[in-house]
């Protein structure tokens, strides 16, 4: 009798989840409502699970709201660094945020050998890599990190690769499905000038065009090695210049903008890391290295101007970490910003720092701090006084994107 009874009731509750099922596949939209609620990288396996769920997960429109849903969640950093200076140490390590991921294990699509990154944005990555069949050739490829999903977009050879001055993404999955590629290279030069073209590729047409201005004169003082792309434009900084340019697409045109102005105080400050995080576009100003004196600056959305973000100081932080402070007499404060991400509320700021012997994340507003990993015992950073060795950050996050 009992045993009939557990019968019926597993009947009851397997019809029951039968049910659910069905009511779930048959309502589009309660589907759709269910999806947006998972993160990146399921979601882009669940493609497999029909045909329509492949067709609403690679909907552009589902893309776009699922992006504007889900704010660019920052899932971690990647730091990377010259293989000549890191010696036996990997060439790069992913440092988790909020618990996604283990921190030190290298992702799989980090893995291809010979990779040299060419730039991050916004869950897309752009690298290079000798060509298969032929070295002398470099290729150049498109990554989702989410999916490992890549493709190849340009070929060049050695010398037009050696001509290059940079290459970067510009997407932003909030507002479109499709990402662009520019290249700048440089063509001529001189004393005073560079003559360089812009060559830009779209993935919605997966095509090459040039810029519809030709070449552009650009003075030596404006470097491409640094670009981050915010608001619908690709912006160059440049840390021992001091110059800050850029490429804006709809209107096609190569600019310049001034850098923030700074008072004359006892401690000069010089601009440490350039980002963006949360739409926002943010410069970090340290009076380093013989205070602990800190200045976030962040960019009007018109390009206008820049305005105080906020100012701060780490000198708790060196309380809570003493390898920060030289023990001399001449007392040195040792710490490299290499990142800034906005948290869920408008004020909230996160920087992150390099420090002797850690990675530390610093929060602005209520001033605490946590290490998030060891750096290898063999490293001596001597950028802690503003010059060699240094790392580069990348922000890791997830999207849909098809490439």
């Amino acid at each position: 009798m009992a045993s009939e009874a557990r019968t019926r009731a597993r009947r009851r509750s397997c019809q029951a989840t039968d049910f659910g099922a069905t009511a779930v596949a048959s309502s589009v939209d309660l589907l759709v409502e269910i999806l947006m609620r998972l993160p990146a990288k399921p979601l882009l396996r669940f493609k497999c699970v029909s045909k329509q769920w492949y067709s609403i997960i690679s909907d552009p429109q589902f893309i776009i709201n699922y992006a504007q849903r889900n704010l660019k969640p920052l899932l971690g950093l990647l730091l990377s660094g010259r293989k000549e200076q890191l010696g036996p140490y990997p060439e790069f390590s992913f440092i988790s945020i909020g618990g996604y991921g283990k921190t030190g294990r290298v992702p799989k699509f980090l893995t291809i050998p010979k990779l040299e990154i060419q730039d991050f944005c916004n869950g897309l990555m752009c690298y290079s890599k000798p060509h298969m069949d032929a070295p002398q050739f470099t290729s150049y490829y498109v990554c989702n990190s989410a999916s490992g999903q890549s493709k190849r977009i340009r070929v060049l050879e050695s010398p037009s690769s050696k001509r290059l001055m940079a290459v970067n993404l510009a997407f932003d999955p909030s507002k479109s499905p499709f990402y662009n590629v520019i290249f700048v290279s440089e063509t001529s030069g001189s004393e005073l000038n560079h003559l360089i073209k812009i060559d830009i590729y779209s993935s919605k047409t997966q095509t090459w065009r040039p810029s519809t201005k030709g070449l552009f004169i650009v003075p030596h003082d404006v470097d491409f090695g640094n670009g981050v792309y915010w608001n619908g434009a690709i912006y160059w900084y440049h840390r021992k210049k001091n110059s800050l340019a850029y490429f804006d697409f709809e209107a096609d045109c190569l600019e310049r903008l001034q850098m923030p102005l700074l008072s004359q105080g006892s401690y000069p400050m010089s601009f440490d890391y350039f980002g963006e995080s949360g739409g926002h576009l943010h410069l970090v100003g340290t009076c380093r290295p013989g205070t602990t004196l800190f200045t976030v600056f962040e960019m009007e959305k018109d390009r206008s101007g820049w305005f105080v973000k906020c100012n701060g100081d780490l000198g708790a932080l060196a309380t809570t970490f003493p390898k920060m402070v030289t023990p001399r007499l001449s007392r040195r404060y040792l710490f490299s910003p290499v990142s800034l991400f906005r948290g869920e509320k408008e004020e909230e700021l996160s920087i992150v720092l390099t420090i002797p012997g850690s990675v530390v994340q610093y929060n602005a507003k209520d001033k605490t701090s946590k290490k998030l990993c060891d750096l290898p015992k063999g490293l001596i950073f001597n950028d802690f006084m503003g010059q060699g060795f240094r790392f580069k950050s990348h922000q890791y996050m997830e999207t849909l994107a098809s490439i």
